[in-house]
């Protein structure tokens, strides 16, 4: 693979806002026949090539569409620590997210959500939608309830999850459009 030997700079002043925006869209893995994916990377792909997949979920029945939950402000987080050995090292993706309360839909939303492989849809602070889950590498959740002890205490979901990758965060080339989403609602 060849290396782009151009420098890395950082502009005074330029933005670096950290965290994500308080919204996580869920796909299914056996309700979609096609997802976006990392193109075969070649000695003449882009660097933005390397780390953008390309193409849109294609769902196996009309009309269904990704799972938009509406998470607590400021609690989801998104990581990609190195793993493996030399020669053959990838990603562990993982992260979090939280939703305060505890209606039943959230308690069925974890229940269904609970050892199904999928995809996850972040959205960073710039707007970019990242993906959490290939073919053959999907994500997987793992949701907690805590009801809390106090009457002053928050009850809620959390929910963990973790995907291997071969880059440490995959955007999507083609964006969902989660206003339009929740407009069909």
């Amino acid at each position: 693979m060849k290396v782009n030997l151009n420098p890395l700079l950082w502009l005074a002043g330029q933005d670096n806002m950290g965290g994500f925006k308080a919204r996580v869209l869920f796909v299914p893995a056996s309700a979609v026949s096609a997802v976006p994916v990392l193109p075969i990377v070649t000695d003449v792909s882009t660097d933005v090539d390397q780390v953008t997949a390309a193409g849109a979920f294609v769902f196996n029945t009309v009309g269904d569409k990704p799972k938009y939950i509406e998470c607590t402000d400021k609690t989801v987080k998104f990581a990609a620590a190195n793993q493996g050995e030399i020669e053959g090292q990838s990603y562990a993706q993982s992260g979090e997210f939280y939703r305060a309360g505890s209606n039943l839909e959230m308690a069925a939303f974890a229940r269904q959500i609970n050892n199904m492989p999928g995809y996850l849809i972040l959205e960073n602070m710039d707007g970019k939608q990242i993906i959490v889950g290939q073919p053959g590498l999907p994500c997987h959740v793992k949701p907690e309830f805590d009801g809390g002890m106090a009457r002053a205490d928050r009850r809620g979901y959390k929910f963990t999850f973790t995907a291997d990758a071969i880059a440490p965060v995959i955007f999507l080339g083609t964006p969902i459009d989660i206003v339009a989403l929740l407009a069909e609602v």
